[in-house]
C-alpha cells in the first residue's frame, strides 16, 4: 500500500513538474511572439531631439532657410501666438538617424510641449533633409481645423513642388502661411503679417494609414496571452513601457522650451493627429 502511494504521489509530481515546464515553454513562446511584433512599432531607435533655438517658431538646424523666410515665419508665428495663444514651429534636422518620421515629430512635439497645456493648440511642420521626409503634426486643439488629409494637401500641393527645386524657405514659409491662416480662422481672428497663399483644389487626397496586418497581429498576441498565460506578458510589457516613459522621456511641458528662457512654448501634447510624406 505504502508503495502504492508512494508512486501515485511520485507520478503526481512528474505531472505537475510536466504541466509547469510546458506552461514556462507557452510562456517563453508568447513573450517573444509579441516581442517580435511590438518592439517594432514602439522602440524604433532612439532620436536625439534638439533644443529648441532662441527663434523659438523656426529651428532650421541644417541651414537650408533664407532668411527673409525666417523673418516671415518667426513675425507670422509670433502675431499668431499673441492672438490666439496657438503655437506653431518649424523644424529642420539632418537625420530622423533610422526612426520612422511619425514616431520622431511625436516624440519632438511632446518633449519640446508645443501648444498651450490643456488646450494642446500647437502645430509643428518637420522636415528631414537626408530622409526627404515631412510632416505636420497638430495637437488635438487644432485636429477640428487642420484635418490630416488637408495637411497633407496643403503639403503636396504648395510645399513639396518647392522643396524639389530646392526653395526650403519658400516652401515653409507658404504652407506656415496656409496653416496659420486656418487657425487664426477657428479663432476668428485677423492676421496682419500673413500673405494670401491658397491652396489648390485636388482629387489626389491622401492620408497616412497603419497596416492593418500588424495591428492584427499585435492584438492576436495579445489576445493569446490573455487567454493562455492570464495575460502576464502583457501586464510586463504596460509596466516596462510606464517605467521607460517616466524615466527616460525627457523633459515635458512649458519648461521644456530649451533656449527660449520665459517665452518658450506651452506645454502642449500631440495625440499623433497629422501627416507625412516625401519629395
Amino acid at each position: 500500500m505504502n508503495k502504492v502511494k508512494a508512486y501515485k504521489k511520485l507520478t503526481d509530481s512528474s505531472l505537475k513538474y510536466k504541466l509547469l515546464k510546458n506552461k514556462l515553454f507557452v510562456s517563453i513562446i508568447i513573450f517573444f511572439l509579441i516581442l517580435i511584433v511590438s518592439i517594432p512599432c514602439l522602440v524604433k531607435g532612439q532620436s536625439n531631439i534638439p533644443e529648441p533655438t532662441n527663434l523659438k517658431y523656426v529651428n532650421d538646424y541644417v541651414g537650408v532657410i533664407d532668411n527673409e523666410s525666417k523673418n516671415y515665419i518667426v513675425a507670422l508665428g509670433r502675431e499668431l501666438e499673441e492672438k490666439t495663444g496657438a503655437q506653431m514651429t518649424v523644424v529642420v534636422i539632418k537625420s530622423l538617424e533610422g526612426k520612422d518620421v511619425e514616431s520622431y515629430a511625436n516624440e519632438l512635439f511632446r518633449t519640446w510641449g508645443i501648444g498651450q497645456k490643456n488646450k494642446d493648440n500647437g502645430l509643428l511642420i518637420l522636415l528631414s533633409m537626408q530622409d526627404k521626409k515631412w510632416r505636420i503634426e497638430v495637437g488635438r486643439g487644432l485636429e477640428g481645423a487642420i484635418t490630416d488629409i488637408y495637411s497633407a494637401r496643403v503639403m503636396d500641393n504648395i510645399a513639396k513642388r518647392l522643396f524639389k527645386q530646392g526653395k526650403y524657405g519658400e516652401g515653409l514659409k507658404n504652407a506656415y502661411s496656409i496653416f496659420a491662416g486656418d487657425i487664426a480662422k477657428e479663432y476668428n481672428v485677423p492676421l496682419e503679417n500673413k500673405k494670401n497663399v491658397t491652396v489648390p483644389s485636388t482629387q489626389n487626397e491622401k492620408t497616412v494609414r497603419i497596416n492593418p496586418i500588424v495591428i492584427y497581429a499585435i492584438l492576436g498576441a495579445f489576445m493569446v496571452d490573455i487567454i493562455f498565460n492570464r495575460a502576464r506578458i502583457t501586464r510586463f510589457l504596460f509596466a516596462w513601457m510606464f517605467w521607460s516613459s517616466f524615466w527616460g522621456s525627457g523633459p515635458r511641458g512649458g519648461s521644456g522650451g530649451g533656449g527660449f528662457g520665459g517665452d518658450g512654448f506651452g506645454g502642449g501634447s500631440s495625440g499623433g493627429g497629422g501627416s507625412s510624406g516625401d519629395w
